[in-house]
């Protein structure tokens, strides 16, 4: 199990943020979504400005965390990388956090 949830973790983040969702927010990918996506594997945003990134952020953790709450927002200098980290509760509950690696749409 856990190997399936790192290898769901690895390819999530690795997608990025694009009009479309590769791996499809299906009811089987939503049911094993982890609770903490980090920042070494972050959800890459493809983004060309801040107000894009911040809106794909959001479309990206309604699509994979449908019913959360959002709890709070970081955005955190590491490096060349700028990350986003959104922390929130899913909708049975449990306290969860993505980051999302926002450096295309703040750099030119």
């Amino acid at each position: 199990m856990r190997t399936t949830v790192a290898l769901l973790a690895a390819a999530v983040a690795s997608f990025g943020c694009a009009q479309g969702f590769s791996p499809a927010p299906t009811p089987e990918v939503i049911a094993s979504m982890p609770d903490t996506i980090p920042c070494s594997t972050p959800v890459v945003v493809d983004a060309s400005s801040s107000r894009k990134a911040v809106d794909a952020e959001y479309r990206w953790l309604k699509a994979f965390y449908p019913k959360h709450s959002l709890q709070g927002q970081a955005l955190l200098f590491d490096g060349d990388r700028i990350l986003d980290v959104l922390t929130f509760r899913r909708a049975d509950g449990r306290p969860a956090s993505v980051c999302f690696d926002v450096t295309k749409a703040r750099r030119p």
